[in-house]
């Protein structure tokens, strides 16, 4: 990440920005599919992040992109801060941080699962209830295949873990036998 502190900032201002849920996935998907089109397009994403090219043309090519995607005007004015303040390059880490700064915002925890298999709607269903029931507040899981646990699960929030996993076990067995 560029400047954690920096991209928190406009993170937050562009959450706070956003009341409903339906304007947050608008704004959302507006401004992935304006990083996708600077991140495929080597001759754009050059003259958006060149300091040689005015700002007024800068915001003439962005403006022009947002009618052609038919974006509103929140994606705009994002965008333009972000140009104003030549801060463009901070757009991707911005849109990998929004989804949690939003969902705290509005009191739903984010939780990464981890496992070596795929859960089923009735496993992942039941895991969610009890991770909303033990932190009392609704929680919002991103599932993550990772080989490398071997088997059961592994449940992180930032710095709290809840570690099931076969490897999380055998990590632990070998602490306590190291220390005797």
């Amino acid at each position: 990440m560029k400047n954690q502190t920096l991209v928190k900032r406009y993170t937050e201002g562009l959450a706070g920005a956003l009341s409903l849920p339906a304007e947050y996935e608008t704004v959302q998907r507006e401004l992935a599919g304006f990083a996708s089109l600077i991140e495929t397009n080597e001759s754009l994403g050059q003259a958006l992040f060149r300091p040689f090219l005015n700002a007024a043309k800068k915001g003439r090519i962005i403006q022009a992109i947002l009618d052609a995607q038919g974006a509103q005007g929140k994606t705009a004015r994002f965008l333009a801060v972000l140009l104003r303040h030549g801060r463009m390059e901070i757009l991707p880490d911005v849109l990998a941080a929004l989804p949690d700064v939003w969902r705290g915002r509005h009191g739903v925890l984010s939780f990464e699962v981890r496992s070596v298999i795929p859960l089923d709607e009735a496993r992942r269903a039941r895991l969610e209830t009890e991770l909303a029931r033990i932190e009392n507040s609704p929680v919002y899981c991103d599932y993550v295949l990772d080989p490398s646990i071997v088997g059961g699960l592994r449940v992180g929030r930032g710095n709290l873990v809840y570690d099931v996993s076969l490897k999380g076990q055998l990590d632990k067995l070998k602490d306590q036998i190291s220390e005797r």
